[in-house]
């Protein structure tokens, strides 16, 4: 239990050690000492710092083209979903015109947007 006890003691140790690292840069402690050694070793290697560099460059580069990939998507499905719906709300309009022996009101709205809009109104489409 006692083993457990100091364990528990030097984790929260290291913890706050590396905390407080992150947070200031001031290597304190035995494992912020450590990890400062590492960084400043691996800071050094400029070859090592061009390839992490150059992988997170061309990983931010594939995510932007990704994310306009996915709106150019978007946007086509969306443009393609428009046009599906205008035309069955033009043909349920067309339907109803039809049932009621309004052909002339039909071939009127095939060439006049308003009056096809006042129709869409007056159906509610």
């Amino acid at each position: 239990m006692a083993a457990r006890l100091r364990h528990v003691a030097e984790t929260r140790s290291d913890l706050r050690d590396m905390l407080h690292y992150v947070q200031t840069g001031k290597a304190d402690g035995a494992l912020s000492r450590d990890i400062d050694s590492l960084v400043l070793t691996y800071n050094q290697d400029r070859e090592w710092v061009n390839r992490v560099l150059t992988y997170e460059q061309d990983t931010e580069i594939r995510c932007q083209r990704a994310r306009a990939e996915g709106i150019e998507r978007g946007i086509e499905q969306g443009i393609e979903q428009g046009i599906e719906q205008g035309e069955a709300r033009l043909l349920a309009l067309a339907q109803r015109l039809s049932a009621a022996d309004r052909l002339d009101d039909l071939l009127r709205a095939a060439d006049d947007s308003a009056y096809r809009d006042a129709l869409f109104e007056e159906f509610e489409l």
